[in-house]
This record gives C-alpha cells, sequence and structure tokens, in this order.
C-alpha cells in the first residue's frame, strides 16, 4: 500500500528521517532502522511542551518551540538529521469522497472546486491532497481520499522547524503514521488519546476514511484522580467520576461509528486500537470495550520492537503508546 504525502510542497521522496510529534502535552522524537529487515529503535526522546507554547493545538510561541526543539535535537543527537512531523488534531481534515474516473491534474482541479463541500475554510486557505483508494460504486466512479490542512498551520509549522534548524523531509498525517505501527488489520477504528483531544479514525480496506476530534484526552481522564487527591475525595468517587468521563467518550465513540454507518451501510469494524498518553489510563481499554461491546486494544508501538540496549524495558513499556505517532513517521523512511 502506498500512502499519500500530504501537501507535496513539503513532503519529497521517502528517505530516513527522525520522526517528530509535537503534541499539546508533550514532544517525541524517534530514530527507527532496519536490522535484518525489521525495525529498530535506535534513539528517542520526550520532553514536555512548555507551558504557553501551544494553545488550542496550535503552536502559540513559535520562538519559544523552536528553542525546545532545538534544546531536544542537540541533546539527544538528533541534530543535523532529518525530520519527518505530522498534522492531526483540529487542523487536519479527513473525508472519503467520490468522484468521477478523469486524469490527476484534471481530478485536482476539481477536488480544489468543490473543497468548500467538505472543509470549512476557502479553499485558497488550504493545502490540499488526496489519493485515488479504490472503485465507486459504478465503473465511472472512483473513491477519493481527501486531505487537507490550513495553510497558517502548515506554515507555521515549517517556520518553526526552520528557526529550530531542523531540516523538514515530510508532513504527514498523524492517523497515517500510526497505521503504519498497527498490525495489519483491514478494517478498524483508531482512538489517538491525546492530552487535550482523542482523534478517532475509521479505516476500511486499511485507508483512513473518516477522522474526528472528541475534546476529552488524558488530562480530563486524569482529571478526577488529581482532583480527589487535592480534596481528599474516597477511591469510589474519583472512581465513579472517572467512569463518567470514559462513559462520554465512549458514547462519542460510538456515534462517530453510527454517523458513518449511516452514509455508508456498508462498513464493518472489527477492531478498535486506543493509543496516545492518554490510553495509558487505567482499565480504560477495557471499560470502553464493555460500553462500545466491541474487543479494544491498548496499542503500544515499541512492544515486540528490537532496541538498543541503554533503555530500560519499564520504560519502553510505559511510554510506548505515546510514541505511536513518532514511530510511525520514522517508519515511513524505512518501510520497505
Amino acid at each position: 500500500m502506498v500512502a499519500p504525502s500530504l501537501l507535496k510542497k513539503l513532503a519529497g521522496r521517502r528517505q530516513e528521517a527522525i520522526g517528530l510529534d509535537i503534541g499539546s502535552g508533550s514532544i517525541k522524537m524517534a530514530d527507527v532502522v532496519l536490522r535484518s529487515g525489521k525495525p529498530f529503535l535506535k534513539r528517542m526522546a520526550i520532553v514536555d511542551v512548555p507551558e504557553h507554547a501551544i494553545e488550542e493545538e496550535t503552536i502559540a510561541n513559535e520562538t519559544l518551540m523552536a528553542d525546545v526543539l532545538r534544546r531536544m535535537a542537540a541533546k539527544n543527537g538528533f541534530a543535523g538529521c532529518q525530520f519527518a512531523t505530522a498534522l492531526g488534531g483540529r487542523s487536519l481534515f479527513i473525508r472519503e469522497v467520490v468522484f468521477p474516473r478523469m486524469p490527476e491534474q484534471e481530478m485536482r482541479q476539481a477536488i480544489h472546486w468543490d473543497l468548500e463541500k467538505y472543509v470549512p475554510y476557502s479553499p485558497d486557505q488550504l493545502y490540499f491532497d488526496f489519493w485515488v483508494v479504490g472503485p465507486g460504486a459504478t465503473e465511472v466512479e472512483v473513491r477519493v481520499l481527501l486531505v487537507a490542512a490550513p495553510k497558517d498551520v502548515v506554515d507555521t509549522l515549517s517556520g518553526v522547524m526552520t528557526k529550530a534548524g531542523l531540516q523538514l523531509a515530510s508532513i504527514d498525517i498523524e492517523p497515517l503514521a500510526i497505521q503504519r505501527t498497527l498490525p495489519d488489520t483491514a478494517d478498524c477504528m483508531l482512538i489517538d488519546s491525546g492530552a487535550g483531544v482523542s482523534q478517532v479514525t475509521l479505516f476500511q480496506k486499511h485507508s483512513p476514511v473518516f477522522t474526528r476530534n472528541i475534546p476529552i484526552g488524558g488530562n480530563r481522564l486524569a482529571e478526577p484522580a488529581m482532583v480527589g487527591m487535592a480534596t481528599g475525595a474516597g477511591q469510589a468517587e474519583m472512581a465513579g467520576e472517572i467512569d463518567r468521563i470514559v462513559g462520554e467518550l465512549a458514547g462519542e465513540v460510538r456515534r462517530t461509528l453510527e454517523y458513518y454507518q449511516v452514509q455508508n451501510q456498508n462498513v464493518s469494524i472489527s477492531t478498535v486500537f486506543i493509543t496516545g498518553g492518554g490510553a495509558k489510563i487505567e482499565n480504560l481499554s477495557a471499560k470502553l470495550a464493555t460500553i462500545l461491546e466491541l474487543p479494544v486494544i491498548l496499542h503500544d508501538p515499541l512492544c515486540g520492537m528490537e532496541s538498543a540496549n541503554s533503555f530500560n524495558k519499564q520504560y519502553l513499556h510505559c511510554v510506548g503508546p505515546q510514541m505511536a505517532v513518532a514511530v510511525g513517521l520514522a517508519l515511513r523512511g524505512v518501510e520497505e
């Protein structure tokens, strides 16, 4: 399967690169190489995002963020490397649409004129890319994966990398980055639970066909325990509040699937994967599985991956779900 490279002005040919995931809570870097044909984690790093550097999922202080990236790269031996990063959350729009069969250049023009039907921005405010994923309902139609992002978000990200002195090899999209780390499952749902937002993506025949952001992330899920410790609340009270929030998240996830299934009645989801920093909340996957009535698997991209002897295995197990995007981006350069 050949994945689309978002924003072709930036995403050149595939090459080995450090995976860089700039989240709202932490920044992750990963260096993955091939050894005996298998992915090998050579280096990685995680640092917390400084206060006010990111606000509402966007880079708010470019100078501060560039300084953090520069110091992080230098400290961990990544200076001078090529970097692959990704877009996600509210800055990313993914939709599967149907178009008549036509040459690629004509389709690009047709999509440009139709963008406002799918994305709440003027076409002139967007970078977009597309990928023909398969035949449509008739012989004259094709299914097209449309990916778009606001130009100001992309240009800010590119500018920060330049200020940090880091070489930007490509900008990808988070769902496709994570997909490279998943088991070979054609039809599934992915929940990427970040600090502030959980991004839900539906995959059909290995292609991301729909994505939605739910404003419930790791911070919200961890809040009852933090408040409980500060106020002296009992274990039962804290557990009840966590269950309420998990139920709210599960309800939104279920509505996302139902909404898509109404418009696409042949959709089948066999498995749900949950990853990201918020996924590590105790028993979250089991609680979601009970409510959704689907298998929910806590996804750790480092599980089973060989790594340098200098890594503490317990530490890798602890941070694994947080590293899914960074590892997936690094794999983009080494996958065969």
